[in-house]
């Protein structure tokens, strides 16, 4: 056999607007596959193309040829198998992670085998020890990292022969980034499979596929290794602060969460136009912290205040007026069944603004941010992810707010856009006088956006101080492994 996947010719459009344009693409066996390119480009219709998945967006396929293991890939779905990057939104939020496991097992096995098997597709994929109580718990228990290795255990369990993994390591820290591209080489190599590797993160492809494509004007275009290089905090002057204004105090913040400690201890203070960085691995408690932060866990111990004034004090209204989040899990924070024109006028009248006035706002924001008219009239499911992202940092911007908290704001983004954002966040600061908290576990993203930086491991600050400083001196093991992955 020499293709896993042979295509000719695709083709695909969309309410008479073309997103692929004859696009031809083989796959041999063993090989990696990479496809990169800008937000929008169509990355993530081409995977749903070549899954079959046009319908449920209202697509026309075209092609001369395609298939898979040699065989129509309308008879042959089963050799194909898919990582989706939005993983909080891909799970079922009424299902155990040892449920979704059931479902998607296609052989006959008796539960203990079945059992096993998962735990061992769970060790697989970084779990270890905890496999067997990640079994038991539900999507929503798992951070976004735990979720996205799930996706992935769930994607090897019936040996596929072609894997298209779509943003497969974006949610992921860099640690476990070179843990789960490690394993999934590792996959290819002992089963003989393939993969499609979609991703806007060209360091990714260069250092993982052996072969790389970029899709731009509709067409997928080969292209060699393209180099980039990493600087620490190009955007650092932008973003230091003088101001002396306290925005939020945090003092001795412990959090338990079913008798297990999940913060320990937690002090910090934010000020007025500062720019800070609370970075750690997944499970670090980075997500937990940001929940006491928007009112969802409400019972602690120590105190929370924002703008002087307990935390639990505040009604929403008042509060969401203040303080806005920016969610991690982009897709689920939309309605899915409202064009994203009717969740932002439904948002404006939450927010009790009159629709002449919301328009205007909509309007100016959309130029701010360079979301193009004709996003408003689609379902969120119609557009990509980084569309997504800028939606959702309207939709805090609605309603006027001194006190940003992102979440993994530019984990799905290509590079080209995460600076276009980060260049919007720098004049939205000067020009609003906004103060930014932004968590990830993606040292990369925070360097250029952070002065400040806060490193929270097993739910403690281990290491504060200004990034520069951290960077050229890490005082922790942990940190400094930070760091140099973030070299390597």
């Amino acid at each position: 056999m020499k293709n896993f996947l042979k295509i000719e010719k695709l083709s695909l459009t969309i309410s008479e607007n073309i997103i692929l344009d004859e696009i031809d693409l083989q796959v041999g066996p063993i090989s990696k596959v990479g496809i990169i390119g800008k937000s929008g480009s169509g990355k993530s219709l081409f995977a749903y193309s070549v899954l079959n998945f046009e319908s449920e967006y209202d697509a026309k396929k075209t092609f001369k040829t395609f298939k898979v293991c040699d065989l129509d890939v309308n008879d042959d779905k089963q050799n194909l198998s898919y990582i989706p990057q939005e993983p909080l939104s891909s799970l079922n939020p009424l299902l155990t992670i040892e449920d979704h496991f059931k479902i998607n097992e296609k052989l006959q096995a008796s539960n203990n085998l079945l059992n096993s098997k998962i735990i061992d597709l769970l060790n697989e994929v970084g779990f270890e020890q905890d496999a067997k109580l990640v079994m038991k718990l539900y999507p929503h228990e798992l951070s976004g990292g735990m979720a996205q290795r799930v996706l992935i255990a769930l994607s090897i369990q019936n040996n596929p022969r072609l894997i298209i993994a779509d943003e497969a390591t974006s949610s992921l820290d860099v640690l476990n980034e070179n843990k789960i591209l490690n394993l999934l080489d590792s996959i290819l190599k002992n089963r003989k499979i393939g993969i499609i590797l979609i991703t806007h993160d060209e360091n990714v492809a260069n250092s993982f596929c052996d072969e790389l494509f970029e899709l731009k004007n509709r067409k997928i275009i080969p292209i060699n290794q393209i180099g980039t290089s990493r600087e620490i905090n190009p955007y650092s002057n932008k973003f230091s602060s003088n101001h002396n204004e306290v925005i939020a105090e945090i003092d001795s913040l412990s959090l338990t969460i079913d008798s297990k400690k999940i913060l320990k201890n937690i002090s910090l203070k934010i000020r007025k136009k500062d720019s800070i960085g609370l970075i750690g691995l997944s499970g670090a408690g980075k997500s937990s912290l940001v929940k006491v932060m928007i009112k969802q866990y409400r019972e602690f111990e120590g105190n929370v205040k924002v703008f002087g004034k307990d935390i639990n004090n505040y009604n929403y209204h008042d509060y969401a007026k203040k303080v806005q989040f920016v969610y991690q899990d982009l897709l689920g924070s939309l309605n899915p069944r409202r064009k994203i024109k009717k969740n932002l006028d439904d948002l404006g009248d939450l927010i009790g603004l009159k629709k002449d006035a919301l328009n205007f706002k909509i309007k100016g924001l959309c130029k701010r941010l360079s979301i193009e008219h004709n996003v408003l009239d689609s379902l969120p499911s119609q557009i990509s992810g980084g569309q997504r992202q800028r939606v959702l940092i309207m939709q805090a911007l609605l309603w006027s707010p001194q006190f940003l908290i992102l979440d993994e704001p530019v984990s799905s983004l290509d590079p080209y856009i995460q600076n276009e954002i980060i260049q919007i966040l720098s004049d939205l600061r000067d020009d609003l006088d906004l103060t930014i908290f932004a968590i990830s576990h993606d040292i990369k993203f925070i360097s250029k956006i952070c002065d400040s930086l806060h490193i929270i491991s097993e739910g403690k600050i281990i290491e504060s101080g200004l990034l520069k400083d951290i960077a050229k001196s890490p005082k922790h093991d942990h940190t400094r492994r930070l760091i140099s992955n973030f070299y390597r």
